[in-house]
C-alpha cells in the first residue's frame, strides 16, 4: 500500500509539473508569433529549459503509470479506455520528444524554432491530453 502512495505522489506531482510546462511554453511560444518576433535567445533557453523538464515529467509519469498499473491491475489488459489514454500518452511523448529535438536545434542553428511546428505542437498536446482524460476517466468509472 505505502508504494502504491509513493508511486501516485510522483504521478501526480509529474502530471502537475508537465501540464503547467507545457502551458507556460505555449504562451511563450504563441505571444511571440502574435508578436511578430522571434524569441530573444534567453527566451528560446528558457524553452528549452521548460521543454526538457516537461520530457523529464513525460517520462516519470510513464514509469509511474507502469508500475501503477501492474501493482494495483497485474496487466495491462483493461479493456479499449485504457488503451486510448496509452495512445493519448505516447502521442504526447512523442511530440515532446520531438519539441526537444526541434528546439535544441534551433538553439545549435541560432535561429528560431519553425513557427508552422511550434503552432502544431498544442493542438497536437491538447488532443493526446483529450485521449489521454477520456480514457482514464472511462477506465476509472465504475
Amino acid at each position: 500500500m505505502t508504494s502504491i502512495i509513493v508511486l501516485k505522489f510522483f504521478h501526480y506531482l509529474a502530471l502537475f509539473l508537465a501540464g503547467g510546462l507545457g502551458v507556460g511554453n505555449s504562451i511563450l511560444a504563441k505571444n511571440h508569433q502574435k508578436a511578430g518576433m522571434p524569441p530573444a535567445p534567453p527566451v528560446q533557453a528558457t524553452m528549452m529549459t521548460l521543454a526538457k523538464l516537461g520530457l523529464v515529467a513525460i517520462i516519470i509519469l510513464w514509469g509511474t503509470g507502469i508500475a501503477l498499473t501492474y501493482q494495483l491491475y497485474g496487466s495491462f489488459n483493461l479493456g479499449w479506455a485504457f488503451h486510448l489514454k496509452l495512445l493519448g500518452a505516447s502521442a504526447l511523448l512523442l511530440v515532446i520528444c520531438f519539441l526537444n529535438i526541434h528546439l535544441s536545434d534551433s538553439a545549435k542553428k541560432g535561429v528560431p524554432p519553425n513557427p508552422k511546428f511550434m503552432n502544431a505542437v498544442p493542438y497536437i498536446a491538447r488532443t493526446s491530453l483529450v485521449f489521454v482524460l477520456v480514457g482514464i476517466a472511462i477506465l476509472t468509472t465504475s
